[in-house]
């Protein structure tokens, strides 16, 4: 696991590097946050794989590449683990849980810790100050803001999220949420 604190600083430097530092604050420290309270639960599985998939799912954002975020993270990824002197055998199962973590175009984690995954995402989405650090950005008008994360948050709880413990943790925050972003047009 002393990679794992290596690849975490290396992340933490790659944010601040890129301009990101809301990014590691405010994203990559609740997926930290979620993953670990997820794996209390489900001891089984592959700690190491799912701090790997933590710490290096979002590459493609943090690197600010343009396409596929899941593809173009996956490949980001196995390059780190590479430099890192990880075995191709661990690397594929990496890639495999990035491919899959936002669970788009019909993709969905088919392992215990890709779903661990996907869902520490979601829920960190709707626990932490995500969705606020995003409108600071001041990359979108408000109507079309609201209604992204209107989308956002509903896939998030309703695909994303695998497990019923992790559901019932968030549910009181994700009505909130949709609370404070529905439109006035019904959503």
């Amino acid at each position: 696991m002393d990679k794992i604190i290596q690849i975490k600083k290396w992340a933490k430097d790659e944010c601040a590097a890129n301009g990101l530092g809301w990014f590691w604050d405010v994203h990559l420290l609740e997926v930290e946050k979620c993953a670990k309270t997820i794996l209390i639960k489900l001891p089984k599985a592959d700690k190491e794989i799912v701090m790997l998939g933590v710490w290096l799912h979002d590459l493609q954002r943090i690197r600010k590449i343009d396409g596929n975020h899941c593809k173009i993270g996956a490949v980001e990824a196995e390059k780190v683990m590479q430099k890192f002197g990880y075995l191709p055998e661990k690397i594929e199962i990496v890639k495999e849980i990035i491919l899959a973590h936002s669970c788009e175009n019909d993709l969905a984690p088919k392992t215990l810790e890709g779903k661990i995954l996907a869902t520490a995402d979601a829920m960190s989405h709707i626990l932490s100050d995500y969705y606020l650090a995003i409108a600071a950005t001041g990359k979108r008008d408000a109507k079309s803001f609201k209604k992204w994360v209107m989308k956002k948050i509903d896939r998030d709880y309703r695909k994303k999220i695998f497990f019923p413990f992790a559901k019932k943790l968030i549910a009181e925050r994700y009505v909130a949420l949709r609370k404070l972003f529905k439109t006035n047009h019904g959503n």
